[in-house]
């Protein structure tokens, strides 16, 4: 019986031989130490590899921590920036509300005989304009018939009828209204009146303009004080241009009002406490406020 077949034979020798030479060059002063760097050789190559490998993941991984903390860090300043921009336009919004109180603490000093009362726009007419509106305060607040309507910028209109909890006011563009009023700059008295046409563009205008009164763009026009109705001082506006008519004699100016009467959202009136209602204005009051 034969214990080993051919192949097997040559499988043992060659195991033996590779034993032997291993063994051998373990030994740094072997002169078979070629057989050990002919082996490591191929080892040596795939360790390079794998190692390179293995640094170029972990340069991957490394980079999407560093993608996941700019998400992070960008998260962040755009939620600071978000922050920010609100922060902005609150003290903007607090800024505008501190000017427009120091506006109307000064017209106070100025009309120490009027009370000052708040109220909000609650409607109004179609078109751009505030023409006429609605406030949510009426004759129950003590507001009457013609009493001047403000904002801290000047002159808005008057109140042209009162409800118990609220009141219509006309502003000065609209057709009909009319302000005994003076040119800043000279004193001479002019009227201020609402247009139809211009009141579609936010406007009103002065007419019938005399050949020797000096009027030009740019000028301030402000309350009179006579007319009974608005006091003196309040500013309406300032010209925009002079305009001349239809003859030499007639010219007539576009007034800009003061007030944005394209954005209102509250406005003030002016209770006069030195004066009480004439009957006849009561009567007036009630007659509007029924119909």
């Amino acid at each position: 019986m034969r214990l080993f077949t051919g192949k097997s034979l040559i499988l043992i020798v060659i195991t033996l031989v590779l034993i032997v030479c291993i063994g051998l060059s373990v030994n740094p002063n072997s002169s078979v130490n070629w057989f050990g760097d002919l082996i490591s050789v191929p080892f040596t190559s795939v360790g390079k590899v794998l190692s390179y490998a293995g640094q170029q993941i972990e340069e991957g991984v490394g980079l999407f921590n560093d993608v996941e903390k700019l998400r992070a860090e960008n998260k962040r300043l755009n939620e600071a920036i978000d922050k920010f921009n609100n922060e902005r336009t609150e003290y903007l919004r607090l800024k505008s509300e501190n000017e427009d109180l120091k506006s109307v603490l000064k017209m106070r000093k100025e009309l120490e005989d009027f009370e000052f009362l708040g109220a909000n726009i609650i409607a109004k007419d179609s078109g751009k304009f505030f023409n006429v509106f609605l406030i949510d305060k009426g004759y129950t607040s003590g507001i009457k018939y013609n009493m001047p309507v403000i904002t801290s910028k000047g002159l808005v209109g008057k109140v042209s009828a009162a409800q118990p909890f609220s009141s219509k006011i006309i502003s000065i563009i609209e057709e009909g209204s009319a302000a005994s009023a003076i040119v800043s700059k000279t004193g001479d008295l002019v009227v201020v009146k609402g247009d139809l046409k211009l009141s579609k563009e936010g406007l009103c205008k002065i007419e019938y303009i005399p050949a020797d009164l000096d009027l030009s763009q740019g000028d301030v026009i402000e309350t009179s004080g006579m007319g009974g109705i608005y006091p003196k001082g309040i500013i309406i506006g300032t010209i925009k241009e002079v305009r001349q008519g239809e003859s030499d004699l007639d010219k007539y100016a576009i007034v800009e009002p003061a007030v944005d009467l394209k954005r209102l959202s509250q406005v003030v009136i002016l209770k006069n406490t030195s004066t009480e209602m004439s009957s006849e204005e009561i009567s007036s009051e009630m007659e509007i406020t029924d119909k």
